[in-house]
């Protein structure tokens, strides 16, 4: 039985991030997603907190917390991975610039489509994966459905709408059923947590992130609650589709959703959070 649902939910994965990734494009001119990627300084910030600083921070938290092997696994592959599918919607309770957390969403998946390759067998030696096996189900899962996506919009066929309906549900169901059968395989790990500092330093992480890039982001006011929001989003499903094909620890999942748990609660807090100041202001 385990094994039925362990084959559901590693199915559930896929379908998760190949729907949303096929709704990001869909539901985005390429014109407008390429448009701010054009201003070097603003993407250099954007490379440099997530893929420098974010890693960087993972690895100091996951050294002086005494955190459980899985965990710090987790709290790593989180580290790498940048380009949420769920930083539009953030952008959209935030009052912020949608067209343009489309464009950092694409830059920073695609950043991570390379840098976890190579950074993910140096940061956690345990990982059984060569770095083309990383990216392979990166690119499978999340560069084609999404380039698919940005060309059926660019066709202006009529059934292009309808799709675009019907892999949002498809997404949103996906995502409900993962999490049910995660929680049915791993209940007892997940509860495990709460005696750990799996929670506690993975939302430490959060704010530290979010507080350090919004400051940097201060550089382009406009875009600056975007641009922090999309530092603290870090890419779960991505690591979700590399724990499946490269870890055999289960607790590397369970750290995963935890994190996705926590990410929510954070996130959608902080978006209404700078929402409400802007409505102030």
């Amino acid at each position: 039985m385990s094994g039925t649902l362990q084959t559901l939910a590693d199915l559930s994965v896929l379908v998760f991030v190949v729907s949303t990734m096929l709704a990001a494009g869909l539901s985005q001119r390429l014109q407008d997603v390429i448009a701010p990627l054009r201003r070097p300084l603003p993407v250099v910030l954007a490379l440099l907190v997530n893929f420098g600083f974010a890693p960087l921070l993972a690895v100091a938290l996951t050294r002086i917390v005494p955190l459980q092997p899985a965990h710090a696994t987790g709290i790593l592959l989180l580290g790498t991975a940048a380009g949420a599918p769920f930083l539009p919607k953030l952008a959209e309770l935030s009052f912020g610039n949608v067209a343009y957390s489309v464009a950092l969403m694409v830059l920073l998946m695609g950043g991570s489509v390379v840098f976890m390759p190579l950074a993910l067998p140096l940061m956690v030696p345990g990982l059984n994966a060569e770095p083309w096996a990383i990216a392979k189900p990166l690119i499978v899962s999340m560069v084609m459905p999404l380039m698919i996506g940005f060309g059926l919009a660019m066709s202006n066929v009529s059934w292009v709408k309808r799709l675009l309906s019907v892999t949002r549900m498809v997404s949103n169901i996906s995502l409900v059923l993962l999490v049910v059968l995660l929680l049915e395989l791993d209940f007892t790990q997940l509860v495990s947590t709460l005696g750990s500092f799996a929670i506690g330093t993975y939302t430490l992480y959060l704010f530290i992130i979010m507080g350090t890039a919004y400051l940097v982001g201060a550089i382009d006011k406009p875009t600056q609650k975007v641009f922090a929001l999309g530092a603290a989003s870090r890419n779960i499903p991505a690591c979700l589709v590399v724990a499946g094909t490269s870890s055999s620890d289960p607790g590397v999942a369970v750290m995963l959703i935890v994190a996705f748990v926590v990410s929510l609660a954070v996130l959608l807090g902080l978006a209404r959070a700078v929402r409400s100041n802007a409505v102030a202001v």
